[in-house]
C-alpha cells in the first residue's frame, strides 16, 4: 500500500478520542482532590492508593492528546498557507490564554493560598499580589492553561516545518520507512525508553515551558508525530492490524507498572526497569486506541459529536477553576468519600457544561472561550462590531441581576427592606465573592455598552460631540462600579462607586443625540421617563422633599427600585438601538442578488 497522503478530511475517530481525552482529564483532576500528591486543593479524604490508580492514564493520556491536536494541526493546514496557519492559531489560543491567566486561574489560585494558609486578604488583595510590578516580576501563573501555552508553542514549530517544504517532506518519508511493519512496534517505543531513561531523571516533568525538556521530547515529539503521519494511511492500515497486539500489550504492562511504583525495590537498577515499563505501557495504549478508533469510529459521527467536539475546548478552560471552587464550599458537608466525589464530578461536568451553553450564545466572548465567531451576514458586517457591543449592554443587567439573587440566596435571613445591596459583598456577608464578581464584571460590560452607545449614536446621527459624551459617562460609570467592588464597604475606596450615578445623566445624552430621529419616538419617551424616576428617586432618597418617606425600615425597598431603574434601562435601550442598527445596516446594504446562472 502506496504511503502517499490521502486527501485532507474531517476524522471523526480522532474528534471522539480528542472529546474522551479531555473528559478523562477531568475525572483525572477530581482524583487528585483525593491523592497523596501536591495538587491544588484537596478533600479531607486521602487515599494513598491513588498513588498506583492514577497509572490507569498517566503515561498516554496527555500524550495522546499532543499527537491528535498535531493532527488536528495538520488538515487545518491542507487550506492554509503557513501565514494563515500561525493567524488562525493565535486567533484560536492567544484570546483564551489571556483570558485564562487574567480571569480563570486567580480564582482558583486564591482559594488555594486561603486553603493552604499563605493568604488571608480578599479577592481584590489577591489581584493586586499577582499582577503588582512584584507579583508579575515572578511570573504570571497558569495552571492548567500550560496545555494552551504548550499547543501554541507546538504549532510554532509545525508552522516553520511548513515554510521548509523539502524538510518536511523527508521528514515525512522518514516517518513512513519507520512505521511500517514491526517498525511500528519497537521504533516509537525506543524513542520513548531512551527519552525516559536519559531525560527524565535530570529533568521530570514541571509544565514550566523554559525548563521541562523531557516534556518537550515527549510532548513536541508527539505532537509532530501527529501533524506529519495523520494523512498517511499506511499508519492507519498497521494501527489497525496490530490494535489487537497493542490492546494486549498494554493490559500486561499496566500491572508490572502499578507494581514497581508500589514496591519499595521498583526503582532498582537506575530505575531502567520501571522506565522501560512506563515506556511499554505508553505506547502500547496509544497505539491500541488510535488502531480501534481508526477501525470502528471514523464514520461514527453525528450532533453528539459534533456539539461535544465545540464545548470541549471552553469545558477545558473551566473546569480547574469549577472543581477547585466546588471542594473548597462542599468540604465544609463532611459527606462520604463517595457521595462528595460524585457531587464534585456532577458540578465540575454540569457547571463547565452550563458555562458553555451561555457563552456559546454570546458573539462578543466566544473567542476568548476558545469558540470561533459566528460568521457575520455580509449585508450585517458593517455594523456588526457595534451591534456586539450593544449585546454587552443588554447583558449587563441580566449579570448584575444574577449576581444579586444568587448573593440573597447563600444569604439566610437577608433583610431586604433594611440592608443594602452593598452589603452582600461586604465582611459581613457569607460569600462577599459572587456579589462583587458580577458587579465588577458588570462595570467592564457597561464600559464596553458605553462604547457601543456612543458609535450606535454616531452611526445614526453623525453626532460626534454626543457621542463621545455619552460613551464617556458609561466608562466613567463601568470604572465606578468595578472599583467600588474591588474595595468593598465600609473601605472608603468603596465610593468609587459614586462615578456610577453619573449614568443618571446617559438617558438625557441619549435623547440629545437621538433628538432628530423620528423612528425612535417610543424609545425617546421611554429615555425622558426613566430621567424623571431617577430624579424623583434621587430627591426622595437625599431626604430634599418630604423626609421621612425613605426611613431605616424601607431604606432596602427604595434602594432596589433605584437600582432596577438604574441599570435595567440600559437593557431595554441597547436593545431597540440594535434593532434600528441592523435596519440601518441593511438599509445601507446592497440589495442582494439572485444566484448566478452558469450554462
Amino acid at each position: 500500500m502506496s504511503s502517499v497522503p490521502a486527501p485532507s478530511q474531517r476524522r471523526n475517530d480522532l474528534d471522539w478520542i480528542r472529546v474522551a481525552a479531555f473528559g478523562l482529564l477531568i475525572l483525572y483532576h477530581v482524583a487528585l482532590v483525593y491523592a497523596p500528591y501536591d495538587w491544588h486543593i484537596h478533600s479531607a479524604h486521602t487515599f494513598e492508593w491513588l498513588h498506583e490508580a492514577l497509572l490507569l492514564t498517566n503515561p498516554w493520556r496527555l500524550t495522546l492528546l499532543f499527537l491528535v491536536s498535531g493532527a488536528a494541526l495538520r488538515f487545518m493546514t491542507g487550506r492554509r498557507s503557513a501565514r494563515q496557519t500561525l493567524r488562525a492559531r493565535a486567533e484560536r489560543l492567544i484570546p483564551p490564554l489571556i483570558f485564562g491567566a487574567l480571569v480563570l486561574v486567580p480564582i482558583q489560585s486564591w482559594v488555594e493560598a486561603i486553603d493552604k494558609g499563605g493568604f488571608t486578604g480578599n479577592f481584590a488583595d489577591w489581584l493586586w499580589h499577582e499582577f503588582s510590578p512584584a507579583g508579575l516580576a515572578n511570573g504570571v501563573p497558569v495552571n492548567h492553561l500550560w496545555f494552551i501555552v504548550y499547543i501554541a508553542t507546538y504549532s510554532l514549530a509545525a508552522v516553520a516545518l511548513m515554510t521548509r517544504p523539502a524538510l518536511m517532506e523527508k521528514a515525512e518519508a522518514w516517518l513512513a520507512r519507520n512505521t511500517t511493519g514491526w517498525r511500528l512496534v519497537w521504533v516509537p517505543l525506543a524513542y520513548l525508553i531512551v527519552i525516559r531513561i536519559v531525560l527524565f531523571p535530570i529533568f521530570g516533568i514541571t509544565n514550566k515551558l523554559t525548563w521541562d525538556f523531557y516534556n518537550h521530547f515527549l510532548s513536541l515529539g508527539a505532537f509532530l508525530f501527529g501533524f506529519l503521519m495523520v494523512r498517511h494511511e499506511t499508519l492507519w492500515a498497521e494501527l489497525e492490524r496490530r490494535r489487537r497486539l497493542f490492546a494486549v500489550v498494554a493490559l500486561i504492562a499496566l500491572p508490572v507498572m502499578m507494581a514497581q511504583a508500589a514496591h519499595p525495590g521498583g526503582g532498582t537498577w537506575f530505575g531502567v526497569p520501571r522506565a522501560v515499563v512506563f515506556a511499554v505501557d505508553q505506547w502500547a495504549m496509544i497505539a491500541a486506541i488510535l488502531g480501534y478508533g481508526s477501525r470502528y469510529l471514523r464514520k461514527a459521527q453525528g450532533p453528539a459529536l459534533n456539539y461535544l467536539v465545540d464545548a470541549t475546548f471552553p469545558l477545558y478552560l473551566a473546569h480547574q477553576t469549577v472543581l477547585v471552587v466546588a471542594v473548597w464550599f462542599v468540604r465544609p458537608a463532611h459527606m462520604p468519600a463517595p457521595l462528595e466525589a460524585l457531587t464534585l464530578v456532577g458540578i465540575t461536568f454540569g457547571v463547565s457544561l452550563l458555562i458553555y451553553e451561555v457563552v456559546r450564545r454570546i458573539p462578543l466572548i466566544r473567542p476568548i472561550w476558545g469558540l470561533k465567531p459566528f460568521p457575520v451576514p455580509p449585508g450585517r458586517a458593517k455594523y456588526h462590531r457595534r451591534r456586539r457591543l450593544l449585546w454587552i449592554g443588554m447583558g449587563a443587567p441580566v449579570l448584575a441581576g444574577m449576581a444579586v439573587l444568587i448573593a440573597v440566596a447563600t444569604w439566610p435571613g437577608f433583610n431586604h427592606a433594611t440592608q443594602y445591596l452593598s452589603e452582600l459583598g461586604g465582611a459581613s456577608a457569607p460569600i462577599p465573592l459572587i456579589f462583587n464578581g458580577g458587579v465588577f464584571l458588570a462595570g467592564g460590560m457597561c464600559i464596553a455598552a458605553g462604547v457601543g452607545f456612543g458609535l450606535t449614536i454616531h452611526a445614526l446621527t453623525g453626532g460626534r460631540i454626543v457621542a463621545a459624551l455619552t460613551a464617556a459617562v458609561f466608562i466613567l460609570a463601568g470604572i465606578g462600579l468595578s472599583a467600588s467592588s474591588l474595595f468593598p464597604w465600609p473601605d472608603p475606596r468603596h465610593m468609587a462607586i459614586n462615578l456610577g450615578l453619573g449614568i443618571q445623566l446617559a438617558p438625557l445624552l441619549l435623547l440629545w443625540g437621538l433628538w432628530k430621529r423620528l423612528d425612535l419616538k417610543r424609545l425617546k419617551v421611554f429615555l425622558a421617563v426613566v430621567f424623571v424616576v431617577m430624579a424623583v428617586l434621587t430627591v426622595l432618597t437625599k431626604h430634599l422633599v418630604l423626609p421621612g418617606t425613605v426611613n431605616d425600615a424601607n431604606v432596602g425597598w427604595w434602594e432596589r427600585a433605584y437600582a432596577l431603574i438604574l441599570v435595567g434601562w440600559v437593557g431595554i435601550a441597547a436593545w431597540v438601538l440594535d434593532r434600528r442598527l441592523k435596519d440601518h445596516a441593511d438599509r445601507e446594504a446592497p440589495s442582494a442578488e439572485a444566484p448566478s446562472q452558469i450554462p
